[in-house]
C-alpha cells in the first residue's frame, strides 16, 4: 500500500511540474493591466495594417473603441482614444447630412 501512494505522490509531483513548466510567465507588475502598448501604438498599427482606402474613409469613435484594447479593460474610453486621435493629427467633425444624422466622425488631415 505504501508504494501505491508513493507513486501517487510522484505522479502529482510530475504532473504539477509539467504544469508549471506549460504556464506562460507572470508579468512582476501591476497584474491589472490588460494592454501594454499605449492607444497611440495601437492606432498606429491598426492604420498600418489596413490597405489605404480603409485608411482614408471617416471613422467612427465605436469603431475605435471596438477595434483597440484598454488599459486596465477589455476597450479603451472614448475620450482617451479621442486624445491619442487628436496627437496623431486626426480630425473630428460632425455630418448635418441627413444620412449622416449629426453622428461625429473623425479623419486624418493630411
Amino acid at each position: 500500500m505504501q508504494s501505491y501512494i508513493d507513486k501517487l505522490k510522484a505522479e502529482a509531483a510530475a504532473e504539477q511540474a509539467r504544469l508549471e513548466k506549460a504556464k506562460p510567465n507572470k508579468r512582476t507588475g501591476d497584474s491589472r493591466i490588460v494592454c501594454d502598448k499605449s492607444l497611440v501604438q495601437q492606432i498606429e498599427e491598426l492604420m498600418s495594417s489596413l490597405p489605404p482606402a480603409e485608411r482614408q474613409r471617416r471613422w467612427t469613435m465605436a469603431e475605435f473603441v471596438a477595434r483597440l484594447s484598454g488599459r486596465y479593460s477589455v476597450r479603451p474610453h472614448p475620450m482617451q482614444v479621442g486624445e491619442a486621435l487628436r496627437a496623431l493629427g486626426w480630425v473630428q467633425t460632425r455630418d448635418w447630412t441627413a444620412e449622416g444624422a449629426g453622428r461625429r466622425f473623425w479623419y486624418h488631415k493630411n
